[in-house]
C-alpha cells in the first residue's frame, strides 16, 4: 500500500493532523473549523466560564500546532489526543487560579449514582470507542470510578481521595493499576 493509498483511508481529521504535522497551514485551519467546537465543550465542562475556556482552547492550538508532527494515528484518534492536550491545558488554568474542577455535589453525584450511561453518552469526546467502554466496564468499580473521573472530569489525587474517602497512596493505585489493565485490554 502506497503512502497516498494509506492516508486516504484515514479519517479527515487524521489526514489533516499529519498534514498539519508536516507544516500545511491550509490543513491546519481545516482540523481547527472541524475540532475547534467538540475541543471547546471539553475546556467549557472543566472551566465552566467561556472567556476562560476560549483562551486555553487557542493556547491548545498552538500546541496542536508546535506537536502536531508528534501524533501517530496508531496511537488514538486525532480528537483523543488533541483533546488530551486541551484537558491538561484547562486543569493547568484551574490549578494557577486555586479553583477546582467541578462541584462537589456534581462529583458526589457522580460517585453515588455510579458511571453507567455517562461513559457513553456525556464523553467529552465525539463519541467512546466501543473497545475503550468494553474495557473500562471490565474494571473494578473503584478503579473504573478513579478514572473516569481523574481523566474525563479533571479531578487529582487529592481531589478522588478527599470526594471518595480514600487515602491518596490507595486512589493512586487504583487510577495506576486500572490504567495498566486497560492498556493491556486495548492491546488485545
Amino acid at each position: 500500500m502506497t503512502s497516498a493509498t494509506h492516508i486516504a483511508e484515514l479519517d479527515p481529521l487524521e489526514e489533516l493532523l499529519l498534514a498539519a504535522g508536516r507544516g500545511d497551514r491550509d490543513a491546519f485551519a481545516r482540523l481547527y473549523n472541524l475540532s475547534a467546537s467538540r475541543l471547546l465543550a471539553i475546556s467549557m465542562r472543566i472551566l465552566r466560564q467561556r472567556e476562560p475556556a476560549e483562551e486555553v482552547l487557542q493556547e491548545a492550538y498552538i500546541t496542536i500546532w508546535k506537536k502536531a508532527s508528534q501524533y501517530h494515528p496508531d496511537r488514538g484518534r486525532p480528537l483523543s489526543w488533541m483533546g488530551t492536550i486541551v484537558r491538561h491545558r484547562a486543569i493547568d488554568q484551574l490549578r494557577s487560579q486555586n479553583r477546582e474542577p467541578r462541584s462537589q455535589a456534581s462529583l458526589d453525584d457522580l460517585i453515588e449514582g455510579g458511571l453507567g450511561a455517562d461513559i457513553a453518552t456525556e464523553a467529552p469526546f465525539d463519541r467512546i470507542d466501543d473497545g475503550l467502554r468494553g474495557c473500562l466496564e471490565k474494571l473494578q468499580s473503584k478503579q473504573q470510578k478513579a478514572i473516569v473521573l481523574a481523566y474525563y472530569y479533571g479531578h487529582t489525587h487529592q481531589e478522588l481521595a478527599s470526594s471518595l474517602d480514600t487515602p491518596l497512596g490507595t486512589v493512586k493505585s487504583w487510577v495506576r493499576r486500572g490504567l495498566l489493565q486497560l492498556k493491556e485490554c486495548l492491546d488485545q
